[in-house]
């Protein structure tokens, strides 16, 4: 599943469209929806953001903090805050700015949101809010936030060949989503911010391919040992 905003919204014009999250009572909830359309917020907005990261909402009263009552009134029985969590993105940037999203198809699902800087040199304000099922587990992959990984005295630097699964589901979200089968020895593979390598990732599925990362142990819950792979460069086998 793929989400796509428009490139640029005035800050008056966004969060719209309940109807969207109408089926909160008595049906299944989706893990995520978009709001669109016409939904005024609070300037203060954009400074309660930090950077690109969101706002993350699990209450009626938070809610208040961002939007006038008139449109709190519009919510209040529309979501289901036991179930459910609102994140606001809000930010000023290039009007080319562009804020996307995967659903990844493990459970509970993953959502991966991803943020594309414009070109232009123009400065617009971008505001965006979805709805998020409360258990979903999300994250935001920002390319112009990337800090220097400090050097370590040690580390496993690895290459594998082996072949690529990029449709991996594992109980209680434990999994990066892809994996590398090689030998009997399957390793997960983790890309961070490196959205392009994670596109590749997608369309290879099931092929051979040849991937370079250094390696780490993770701890988890159902899987008590998790060997992961931070990908540094994916490329098809020859």
């Amino acid at each position: 599943m793929n989400g796509r905003l428009p490139q640029c919204v005035s800050p008056t014009a966004v969060l719209g469209s309940l109807a969207l999250i109408s089926t909160v009572y008595g049906q299944a909830i989706d893990p995520i929806e978009a709001i669109r359309g016409a939904f005024p917020a609070k300037p203060s907005v954009y400074l309660a953001t930090k950077g690109r990261s969101p706002i993350v909402v699990r209450s009626a009263r938070e809610l208040a903090k961002h939007i006038s009552e008139e449109q709190l009134a519009k919510f209040q029985d529309k979501l289901d805050w036991q179930k459910q969590q609102v994140l606001i993105f809000a930010w000023r940037g290039s009007g080319q700015d562009r804020l996307e999203f995967d659903v990844l198809e493990s459970f509970p699902e993953q959502i991966v949101f991803r943020y594309l800087p414009g070109r232009t040199r123009d400065l617009r304000p971008h505001l965006h809010l979805f709805v998020l099922r409360s258990n979903v587990k999300w994250r935001l992959n920002d390319p112009t936030a990337r800090k220097p990984k400090p050097v370590k005295d040690q580390y496993v630097k690895l290459e594998v060949r082996g072949k690529l699964n990029s449709q991996v589901l594992a109980i209680g979200g434990e999994t990066t989503g892809v994996t590398i089968a090689a030998n009997g020895v399957t390793l997960e593979l983790e890309f961070a911010e490196r959205m392009e390598l994670w596109q590749l990732a997608k369309k290879w599925h099931d092929k051979t391919v040849v991937v370079t990362g250094q390696l780490h142990v993770k701890r988890g819950v159902e899987i008590r040992q998790r060997w992961i792979v931070d990908v540094e460069a994916l490329r098809l086998a020859r």
